[in-house]
């Protein structure tokens, strides 16, 4: 630590005389008395203290990640210099995966000094804003935190009516399509067909989650209870996790909704052609089978595996362009074509619901849809009606009793909030169509 001296100068009876005037010399006498000099003529040191080392000036940097972006691409917009982010993402990779776990809407803020050294980031996942990054300077170095914030649960109550689609009938209420997928996907994915079965007039009933942080809305939690009431179509969705930790949803008898096949590999689907054995085909201009079924959606769409299995081809397949083909038990076989990405690989077993590529227009297509097969035994069959007459496995005996008491009570909890005026009016379109062919 530099340290800083004030001499202070001598003040003298010399350098008090003026220029003119004689020095006077005084010869000391033998028993003289010596006499103090005056206070003013001795030197004097005051001491004004160290120099305190200041921490340099910060700045702070917000920002967003953009589509297509990246926590690099970001900080190299703002001049961040290579050696920083290098560091600080040494300490990130130990806490978070920003390759795989960043998307387009998460924030951070930095502080950085004058000499372009980061002190301070803090990273917010859009998706887990309850889950910060904190990264800090120690000592030199970084050091990462992952954070756990609290968040509310609240419990809601709500009851649509189908005008047109499922979709629709949440936005109307302001509901986002989060809950449209979680329904149609996790509970009722494979025991309704949301591109067939709802009409006009059908109904759903809700008990779920949701979650806030400092009373904004930060995502949904659990479905408890979903209530599908339709013409062609009567399903009671149940939440239960039994006492050896397995969880689902189970219909009113205990019979688990689940099956071997998702009825379909992307959300919120849209069929652009079905299963048909006498197609005209739009691009050869003949009649050729199409055996399997089309779901138009953005390229990027995320394509998930119908069933558990092990894969068997995972890259450029003739007119599926890039495909993915998984074996399955009991000689079945599904393929996934015209995908933009592949991201699993040849040998990998894959469960329900794994993400294995995304939608493209690659090989022989008119623009970008997926292709869904399903094959048994070498024979092709109809994805949309693969799950038709099966069964979900039944809970244990020694917990229906319990399940029966939690259906019951969700169920009156449903009912009183419909009846308490928690019900979500849904107006009808004027113009709307109905969903029947």
């Amino acid at each position: 630590m530099t340290a800083r001296f004030g001499i202070l100068h001598r003040r003298s009876s010399a350098a008090q005389a003026t220029p003119t005037a004689a020095a006077e010399v005084v010869p000391l006498q033998k028993d003289s008395v010596s006499v103090e000099p005056p206070p003013e003529a001795i030197p004097r040191f005051e001491f004004v203290g160290p120099l305190l080392e200041r921490e340099p000036p910060h700045r702070l940097i917000a920002d967003s990640l953009r589509h297509g972006d990246s926590i690099y691409l970001s900080l190299k917009r703002h001049r961040i210099a290579e050696l920083q982010i290098a560091q600080l993402n040494r300490a990130l990779e130990k806490i978070f995966d920003s390759r795989s776990q960043s998307r387009p809407g998460d924030s951070y803020c930095l502080t950085v000094d004058t000499s372009g050294v980061v002190h301070h980031f803090e990273y917010v996942p859009v998706g887990e804003p309850e889950r910060p990054v904190v990264v800090e300077r120690r000592d030199g170095e970084f050091v990462g935190q992952r954070l756990d914030l609290p968040l509310t649960t609240r419990l809601n109550i709500i009851e649509v009516r189908i005008e047109d689609n499922l979709s629709n009938a949440m936005s109307a209420i302001g509901e986002e399509d989060a809950i449209t997928g979680l329904l149609a996907d996790d509970i009722f994915g494979s025991v309704v067909d949301f591109t067939r079965d709802p009409r006009r007039g059908d109904r759903i009933g809700l008990v779920f989650e949701k979650l806030y942080q400092d009373d904004r809305f930060v995502r949904y939690g659990r479905i408890l209870l979903a209530r599908y009431q339709g013409q062609i179509v009567d399903q009671l969705g149940v939440y239960f996790e039994d006492q050896e930790g397995h969880r689902g949803y189970y219909d009113d008898q205990g019979k688990s909704l689940e099956r071997m096949f998702l009825l379909y590999a992307v959300s919120q689907v849209r069929v652009t052609s079905r299963f048909n054995r006498k197609r005209f085909h739009p691009v050869l201009k003949k009649t050729i089978p199409h055996l399997g079924t089309d779901y138009g959606a953005p390229v990027g769409t995320p394509v998930h595996a119908t069933a558990r299995g092990r894969v068997v081809h995972a890259g450029w397949k003739g007119a599926l362009g890039k495909a993915v083909i998984i074996e399955h038990a009991n000689g079945y076989v599904t393929r996934y074509g015209h995908l933009s990405r592949v991201l699993t690989k040849k040998g990998r077993r894959v469960q329900q619901k794994d993400l294995i590529g995304k939608v493209g227009a690659t090989g022989r297509v008119t623009g970008p849809h997926l292709h869904y097969e399903i094959i048994k035994n070498g024979r092709h069959l109809n994805p949309e009606t693969i799950n038709r007459g099966t069964r979900g496995e039944p809970l244990k005996k020694k917990y229906l009793t319990a399940f029966g008491a939690r259906r019951d009570s969700l169920l009156v909890i449903l009912e009183s909030g419909l009846v308490s005026g928690r019900m979500a009016a849904v107006p009808a379109p004027a113009t709307a169509a109905g969903a029947s062919e």
